[in-house]
């Protein structure tokens, strides 16, 4: 089996820690720590990031965090203000939606690579075995599990058969998405997801049943199913929070 690494997101109790992972760059963990400390409430809505003082918090240049920033901007999570920093935004239902077509389509390249894999012999199936693990994990408790291990299971699952597609650039674009983030900044405070466990169980298993199967157009079919409801449900999220 592939050499993958499980997904964790730090507690709300570490935010402000500048903390990179192996071969990433700089402005690429600044901006991961500053969106964490966003989703986690780290920052108000409206707070005023100014690139100086979060230079002098993490003890790094303005260069990165002047760039660490500006993606953060492009992306949407923040807002510039002439002469006067950068400023914290609410999300909002096209940013939603954007990031999960942007999901979609990744998550459609990985399978249909993946399935490509095991059909010239380059993966072996048993492989897969590590979504049916995932899987158990989410099914054992779906009454008690709490919602940071059920998203943070379920962000594995989907990273995981981003992983196996074994394409480097693939997996670095998926990474920066960095959908269990979102899936915490949209839920936080919410119940309704506990009424989609079902659902998303069945979802996934049928995910894995295209894969085992190598049949692309299952596999199509099953990943559009389960991104389309998982779409539905943030945007009725989001709108469950009311205006930002």
């Amino acid at each position: 089996m592939e050499n993958v690494v499980p997904i964790k997101v730090r507690e709300p109790d570490e935010m402000g820690q500048l903390i990179g992972k192996p071969g990433e760059t700089l402005t690429e963990t600044l901006r991961r720590t500053l969106m964490e400390m966003i989703v986690f409430g780290y920052f108000e809505r409206g707070f005023r990031l100014y690139p100086e003082r979060l230079a002098e918090q993490f003890g790094v240049s303005l260069t990165p965090v002047r760039e660490a920033l500006m993606r953060l901007a492009a992306e949407g999570y923040i807002e510039g203000v002439q002469r006067r920093g950068f400023h914290v935004r609410a999300l909002d239902a096209k940013q939603v939606v954007d990031l999960w077509q942007v999901r979609l389509g990744l998550e459609l390249t990985a399978g249909e690579i993946l399935i490509e894999r095991m059909r010239s012999g380059s993966l072996s199936p048993d492989a897969l075995g590590v979504l049916d693990d995932i899987m158990s994990k989410l099914e054992s408790s779906p009454q008690t599990i709490e919602h940071r291990p059920k998203l943070s299971l379920n962000a594995e699952f989907h990273h995981r058969i981003v992983e196996l597609s074994g394409n480097d650039m693939l997996i670095q674009l998926y990474r920066g998405i960095q959908m269990q983030l979102i899936g915490e900044w949209v839920q936080r405070g919410l119940q309704s997801w506990r009424n989609r466990l079902v659902d998303e169980a069945e979802e996934h298993r049928a995910i894995v049943r295209s894969l085992r199967a190598m049949d692309r157009e299952a596999y199509g079919a099953a990943m559009r199913q389960h991104i389309g409801r998982s779409l539905k449900d943030a945007l009725r999220d989001l709108e469950a929070h009311g205006p930002g």
